[in-house]
């Protein structure tokens, strides 16, 4: 049965292992600088609705801030406890509903309080909550990381989605489990509903925990810009900039700031100057913001050790996790306080040498294996490849730039020994 706390929300199959910079307190510092506005510094930060706890964990673990959060699904909770295990400092991590979280006398107040697609997928009463929390908690001058399904990016999808929830529904009622129901309505829409095609192929090759988060709570409410600012007035935030380098038309991601204050350009030079940015080849193109201190110098320093010690325990955590399923794609990251977006592929490599293998080719066999294994298959330039051949060409093309150009880096950053 449901979990009644959930008000609705799906917790009959886990979320997926992302994650999500935006979240990491000092790459918004410096976005919300860039824009022209005095960000705030982050002793306490939350996450509502942390789902897996990727991010949580990392950030918890990782970076300088105090953290904590809530996700009412146990097993989130569990996983996120699971991928700190051993970290000290961990964040405090609860599995209470927003209405037992937000009740609790022991709360402190937040410097930056962070929900990644949470407000998308409640009801208008637990987004009510949501918002007399942030009223209450967040400190004058505190910033909010928020993200939504967008309209009108979302318009042709919502009578399509109708379509969806009710023929899972009717699928879950003859019997079959959450996953198999949501493959069996996509199915039979993709043959009745032929100028959908597009996009119903395309939620075909996304996970059943992805599709199953995204479309099948019952509350699902994308909302026009505007709208979620009417809504957050009541918490006394300002939209700032957003959050992430390319706005989607469907998803918005964006800083909000309580009693921004604007800089002007000396001291908004002055605020840059103290943020430290490292280019960055990798899977995303936002560059990395380095923490505060950090540099090859301060490599025994009390904070920086506990920092790589505690990245290196959080990551031999995802290099396993890796091995099992195909969602994982990030290493923690002590120079960030963040993560770093590799991709599964990139993992496989990191845990063939975590475990011994030496050189590209044993690195690519044993990702192929693992590809084989859990029935998976690389995607190049938005190809799925099929053939064994062309399957370990591109493998051992990818361990030759994990070799060259990668592991260099990531040993640079303290990523990984």
């Amino acid at each position: 049965m449901p979990d009644p706390r959930g008000d609705g929300y799906v917790d009959e199959i886990p979320y997926t292992h992302g994650y999500h910079a935006a979240m990491n307190p000092r790459l918004m510092q410096w976005t919300v600088a860039r824009a022209g506005f005095q960000p705030p510094e982050v002793h306490s930060a939350c996450e509502l609705g942390f789902g897996r706890g990727v991010s949580l964990a990392i950030h918890g673990s990782v970076g300088t801030a105090r953290w904590q959060g809530t996700d009412f699904n146990p097993e989130h909770s569990r996983s996120a406890l699971a991928l700190c295990e051993g970290c000290e400092p961990q964040p405090k991590i609860y599995a209470d509903s927003f209405a037992e979280y937000f009740a609790r006398p022991d709360l402190p107040d937040f410097d930056f309080i962070a929900l990644h697609a949470v407000w998308s997928w409640i009801s208008p009463e637990n987004r009510a909550r949501l918002v007399a929390f942030i009223r209450q908690r967040l400190r004058p001058g505190g910033a909010l990381y928020l993200s939504y399904n967008a309209l009108p990016g979302w318009q042709p999808m919502l009578a399509l989605r109708e379509q969806l929830v009710d023929r899972a529904e009717a699928a879950r009622q003859g019997g079959l489990p959450i996953s198999a129901a949501i493959r069996q309505a996509i199915v039979e829409l993709e043959r009745l509903a032929p100028e959908h095609d597009v996009v119903l192929h395309s939620l075909k090759r996304r996970s059943a925990s992805y599709l199953a988060h995204e479309f099948f709570n019952r509350d699902w409410h994308p909302m026009t810009p505007e709208a979620v600012a009417d809504e957050l007035a009541a918490a006394g935030v300002r939209r700032i900039c957003p959050a992430e380098k390319q706005p989607s038309a469907t998803f918005r991601s964006e800083y909000w700031l309580r009693d921004a204050a604007a800089l002007d350009s000396a001291t908004q030079q002055s605020v840059l100057s103290r943020f430290k940015i490292l280019d960055w080849s990798g899977v995303t193109p936002e560059p990395l913001v380095l923490q505060e201190g950090w540099s090859s110098s301060a490599a025994d320093a009390p904070e920086t050790v506990v920092s790589v010690c505690n990245a290196r325990q959080i990551n031999r955590q995802l290099l396993a996790l890796a091995e099992r399923c195909a969602e994982p794609s990030v290493l923690a990251c002590p120079a960030t306080g963040g993560g770093l977006e590799l991709g599964w592929v990139t993992l496989l490599f990191c845990s063939a040498r975590q475990r011994g293998f030496e050189g590209p080719d044993a690195w690519a066999d044993h990702a192929q294996q693992r590809l084989e294994a859990l029935g998976q298959r690389p995607i190049d330039q938005g190809v799925v490849l099929e053939g064994g051949m062309m399957v370990r060409r591109f493998l051992r093309e990818a361990a030759m730039r994990f070799a060259e150009q990668t592991l260099p880096r990531l040993r640079e950053l303290q990523a990984l020994d």
